[in-house]
């Protein structure tokens, strides 16, 4: 943990106010941990240029930094948290975890002035970054590098609000010269279901599951939405799934984005499963999948540990989760010939560029087609004009 030290020196910065008598003033104004102070340098008739204001402030230049206290790293993570956090909650959750647990203690007390001039040392904390083990008997890791990239774009959101609240000058925002080769690149394989594994799968799960499992194929809906499904979302007569809320755990949020609500087809065979698992189980507060034991719907990291899981290794799909179906919807719709822009709209994403990057390595069933079909077309030119194009000539 670094030691608390004192700034060494404060700009401040001049404004000029007007007044709704006389001339207007010029004054200057910085900030003393979480307040903002001000100090009428004088008027512009006596101050005519805002160089002259300038020279006029450098004179209690000194008697301010004798006396200003600096914002420290952990007053800006506070304010940020009554002020800025994120309303949802399956967003601020996470978020609140990483800073109390993994950067407070490291930076609470360093002043943000002295961040900005040092970012390599952030860096070189990111890059040493290891595993909270949660149990005694577990060893720390390091932590994958998205995470590590995670952690850098929460410091880089931090320190834009350290400019707007006036703890830095406005600036380049020094995290952002932070470098962590690598962390782009995935590093779990995505393992998209064959037909025979999804139905592997589903012989192994408990009806509540399966029939998730079954949304999740069928929609690429996520867990959370699916979680989040009230009755009143369906239509059987229209034939539709309107999602406009998820559950991350016991929160009730809005979906991910703007571009996740929407109203989705629903096919006669899903609406077929749907109808009988409304016959069947018992409704609890209007939610397709309510807890009868707490009246909320179930928790998704349970469902994965305790079903989903199990039920992927037998299938031959170690740490099966949730989103294997969505990226096996994604790879599906890309096999079936449906244009980029069907593919957004089904799979929900503010833009195509996220929609195919989802399934990439599914793609080659589409892809080698019409690879083939390039490279015959050259061939057969070739032929004609006694020139293969694969053939070595000879001088």
């Amino acid at each position: 943990m670094r030691g608390k030290e004192r700034q060494t020196f404060q700009y401040g910065w001049i404004v000029r106010k007007a007044r709704s008598k006389g001339p207007d003033v010029w004054v200057l104004r910085w900030r003393d941990g979480d307040a903002d102070k001000s100090r009428t340098l004088g008027t512009t008739q006596q101050l005519r240029t805002r160089a002259e204001a300038q020279r006029a402030a450098s004179k209690f230049t000194a008697e301010i930094n004798n006396s200003i206290e600096v914002a420290t790293f952990g007053q800006l993570v506070r304010r940020y948290l009554q002020e800025a956090i994120p309303e949802r909650q399956s967003t601020a959750g996470p978020l609140r975890s990483m800073l109390n647990a993994r950067i407070l203690p490291e930076w609470e007390n360093i002043r943000v002035v002295d961040m900005a001039k040092d970012p390599m040392a952030v860096e070189q904390w990111i890059k040493g970054l290891q595993t909270l083990p949660r149990q005694k008997d577990q060893k720390p890791r390091d932590l994958a590098p998205k995470s590590k990239l995670h952690t850098r774009a929460v410091m880089h959101r931090l320190f834009e609000y350290a400019m707007r609240w006036r703890y830095l000058d406005c600036q380049r925002n020094p995290m952002g010269l932070i470098e962590l080769k690598g962390t782009s690149r995935r590093v779990r394989v995505i393992y998209l279901l064959t037909p025979q594994q999804y139905y592997v799968i589903l012989s192994h799960l408990a009806p509540h599951v399966r029939l998730m499992a079954v949304l999740a194929m069928n929609t690429g809906m996520r867990i959370s939405e699916i979680l989040g499904l009230r009755w009143r979302d369906v239509d059987f007569e229209q034939a539709t799934l309107t999602i406009e809320r998820s559950v991350v755990g016991k929160y009730e949020d809005g979906t991910k984005t703007l571009a996740s609500a929407s109203v989705l087809p629903l096919h006669e065979l899903l609406i077929q499963e749907l109808r009988v698992w409304q016959a069947r189980e018992q409704n609890v507060n209007g939610w397709l999948f309510g807890n009868l034991d707490t009246g909320r719907p179930y928790h998704a990291d349970s469902l994965r540990q305790d079903h989903l899981a199990p039920a992927g290794r037998k299938a031959g799909i170690p740490n099966l989760g949730w989103h294997n179906f969505r990226h096996t919807y994604r790879a599906r719709l890309g096999s079936s010939g449906a244009t980029p822009e069907v593919q957004q709209k089904l799979m929900r994403h503010s833009s195509i560029d996220m929609t195919m990057r989802y399934g990439q390595n599914h793609m080659l069933d589409s892809t080698r087609p019409a690879n083939a079909k390039l490279v015959e077309e050259l061939l057969a030119a070739g032929a004609l004009s006694d020139a293969p194009l694969l053939r070595p000539q000879v001088s």
